[in-house]
């Protein structure tokens, strides 16, 4: 892929986990996708806080006291809260490193209860103003946590639940009158109506994402090895050089004698003899380097990391792997070109630097390797 997912962390705490999970088996990066998008930026939190503030601050002013004033106190500490945890969490994602989201995630729960809490004070306060203000301004914020929140329909519900309900139990304590009975239960038909809704938002939302994750698997993988395609390659090759060049080489690699299979034993003999020796590839490549099909019998390599250095070595076992006799019965030999990344360098020129290291290869006598300088073996600031 061109940019690294974020490096969000799944809650820890078993309640949390399981209000963000969305109930369904979803592979990893995109439950982390989903997780992300809980996580609001610092203007989307002040925009959700600004108006129950707006009425605590209100509240203050006609009611001055301990109550409202404590509250309005506890929302601004709250929100300065978030503030400061959104803010850490979006430089170590940036940064790549790991980003818990427990805090910010309980946190979010405990605006919602703030907002029902707010809520049920001012229906209790006697305060015509505030009586009728305070529940507008809760209804607002819950379409706020139904269209945002979406991703995760149990943590959206929650947080309906607590801001919603708290305030049809206090009518109903305030008044004693068996009539707002109605409106506890109106308010539970609320939070399932709107848990029917958010579940109904998410299936199709993670159905977009699944699409577009399938149609960006399509165009980025070889239809027949399930490798890199060209496409795929040259994306996350531009997405590594952006990063730095240091431990970066490119094995490009073509087979000795596939066109002999092709013509002998057909197209049909072709393919699975490429799909063994993208199988074997992977076999003997280190965890964490990628390996592409660029179409025909090329094959591509992108090693990075501390065993960059390796390449060599690498290449040469990928010799060996390639050679061994076949399941076909027809064994095909392989040449290698390796190509070191410097400064400045971009996807098609480290290509076309492995490219040359593989013709060199092929002219040498075939079944070996060739490559351009490589890294010195000191710190540096690119390659010599």
């Amino acid at each position: 892929m061109p940019d690294a997912p974020p490096t969000y962390l799944l809650p820890r705490a078993a309640l949390l986990r399981w209000l963000v999970e969305s109930g369904r088996d979803l592979p990893a990066d995109l439950r982390i996708g989903l997780l992300a998008t809980l996580l609001s930026s610092a203007p989307t939190l002040v925009m959700g806080a600004m108006g129950m503030l707006t009425i605590e601050v209100m509240a203050a002013i006609r009611h001055p006291g301990p109550v409202f004033l404590g509250l309005l106190a506890a929302d601004l500490a709250l929100l300065g809260g978030r503030l400061v945890l959104i803010r850490r969490l979006h430089r170590a994602a940036a940064a790549g490193r790991p980003a818990p989201t427990d805090l910010m995630l309980a946190t979010s729960l405990a605006w919602a209860g703030m907002v029902g809490l707010a809520t049920v004070l001012c229906v209790t306060s006697g305060d015509t103003v505030l009586q009728v203000l305070g529940p507008l301004t809760m209804m607002g914020i819950l379409s706020g946590i139904v269209t945002r929140n979406y991703a995760a329909p149990r943590l959206a519900v929650a947080m309906i639940f607590l801001c919603d309900v708290p305030m049809k139990a206090a009518l109903l304590a305030y008044y004693r009158d068996t009539w707002f009975l109605i409106g506890v239960a109106l308010g539970l038909l609320f939070v399932a109506a709107m848990s029917a809704t958010t579940a109904q938002l998410n299936r199709t939302y993670v159905e977009v994402l699944l699409a577009k994750r399938e149609s960006q698997r399509r165009a980025t993988r070889d239809p027949l090895t399930d490798l890199c395609n060209r496409t795929g390659l040259m994306e996350t090759l531009a997405a590594r050089l952006r990063r730095g060049t240091d431990d970066l080489a490119l094995l490009y690699l073509d087979l000795d004698g596939f066109k002999a299979v092709n013509d002998c034993l057909g197209h049909a003999a072709g393919d699975a003899l490429l799909v063994e020796v993208a199988r074997r590839i992977g076999a003997t490549i280190p965890e964490g380097w990628q390996a592409a099909r660029l179409g025909g019998d090329e094959f591509v390599i992108l090693a990075s990391g501390e065993r960059a250095r390796e390449a060599a070595i690498v290449a040469a076992r990928l010799i060996e792997a390639v050679k061994a006799p076949t399941e076909i019965g027809v064994g095909v030999g392989l040449s290698v070109g390796i190509g070191w990344a410097t400064l400045g360098m971009t996807p098609e020129a480290l290509l076309a630097e492995a490219d040359a290291a593989l013709y060199r290869a092929k002219a040498a006598g075939k079944g070996r390797m060739a490559a351009t300088p490589g890294p010195r073996p000191a710190a540096r600031v690119g390659w010599a």
